[in-house]
């Protein structure tokens, strides 16, 4: 090209000879273009469907971890994964019962989990203290609701009671023995709900709760007054369900500390799971509870002990059993070292000692 001053140009001389191999050129790169055009589109088309499959699963996936943590109503949270029996409950048919079921509350539920599902697994669905963490405790808690359950079933003049009052100041006024009612409920009474193992009367209906009770000590004597609130009696026979290692402080420490007969007391132990570390927890039940209590039978004197219901007790709650239980005042007042030595409904007294 050749450049003028006025800003023409003018086309060399033998432009014109290479012109025929230029459209030639041209036109081959045109069809070429036209026909690599659909596979780079196929191609872009397959990546633009991939991002957007990628977009959309860590979406969902994020969605559903939200959904597993964040909060919700109240009537969400108490749902139940199975529909039970819906039965008014009536103590009246309840008169016949002489065998008290006790399961000891060692949690609450979290008020802010999205669900009671997989209550048995995951850790947010229970408000848990330090030590209980890491160790499998949601499998621990629910197992002992379904030997609680299991027990209750086996025996139809058997009265369950899930013990254990509002002792956590962080989850709110929400009870131990509520909470794991709710579960019991939740996972359907684990097929124990349709009152076919002799008893017209399924186990939710012969299910109670007591929730003022701040230590284990609490847990047997207030179950004790509820079975007596409800059935109009004090009963006959007992059995606790709880951890293995615990089995010493409820058979024999506590069950002699009421004088309540030992043929007629019965601890199930449900064992730990692997990852709970027994070692540790053994050696805690040993120096917080099972020594303080020897020295204690009662837990009013040990400042370890008294602390301990002072602590569980946040919401400064006072139980009524001295009323509504007027043969176990005495019992529920005593904070001697000695044994509480009067009557007893299921016991004469000692040393012909006839009241306090």
């Amino acid at each position: 090209m050749i450049f003028h001053r006025g800003l023409r140009c003018s086309p060399p001389a033998d432009a014109g000879k290479h012109k025929p191999a230029e459209d030639w050129q041209v036109k081959l790169a045109q069809h070429l273009l036209i026909l690599l055009l659909p596979a780079r589109m196929h191609r872009e088309a397959i990546y633009l469907w991939l991002v957007v499959s990628g977009l959309w699963l860590t979406s969902h996936a994020d969605h559903r971890q939200k959904m597993e943590t964040t909060t919700t109503a109240p009537e969400a949270f108490l749902s139940a994964r199975r529909p039970t029996v819906n039965m008014p409950f009536d103590a009246s048919v309840l008169q016949d019962l002489d065998h008290l079921v006790l399961v000891a509350g060692h949690a609450v539920l979290d008020p802010h989990s999205e669900s009671l599902d997989s209550a048995d697994r995951r850790e947010g669905v229970w408000h848990l203290l330090d030590y209980q963490r890491n160790q499998d405790m949601p499998k621990v808690l629910v197992s002992h609701i379904q030997s609680g359950v299991r027990a209750a079933a086996a025996d139809p003049r058997a009265l369950l009671v899930f013990s254990g009052g509002q002792t956590r100041p962080e989850a709110g006024p929400h009870d131990e023995g509520g909470s794991y009612y709710r579960v019991a409920e939740h996972y359907g009474w684990w097929g124990h709900d349709s009152g076919e193992e002799g008893s017209k009367i399924p186990v939710s209906q012969r299910t109670v709760l007591e929730d003022f009770a701040t230590d284990s000590f609490q847990n047997l004597v207030f179950s004790i007054c509820r079975f007596h609130e409800v059935v109009g009696r004090y009963p006959s026979q007992i059995t606790v369900v709880g951890f293995s290692f615990k089995a010493e402080r409820f058979a024999s420490m506590h069950r002699a500390a009421i004088r309540f007969p030992i043929h007629r007391f019965r601890y199930i132990g449900v064992e730990t799971p692997s990852h709970f570390d027994l070692a540790k927890a053994e050696l805690g039940e040993r120096m917080n509870s099972v020594l303080p209590f020897q020295a204690d039978p009662y837990g009013c004197n040990s400042p370890l002990l008294r602390e301990k219901r002072l602590a569980r007790n946040p919401f400064k709650r006072t139980n009524p059993y001295p009323l509504s239980c007027p043969e176990l005042r005495g019992l529920l007042q005593w904070c001697k070292a000695d044994i509480f030595p009067y009557t007893l409904p299921w016991s004469a007294p000692l040393n012909k000692s006839r009241g306090p």
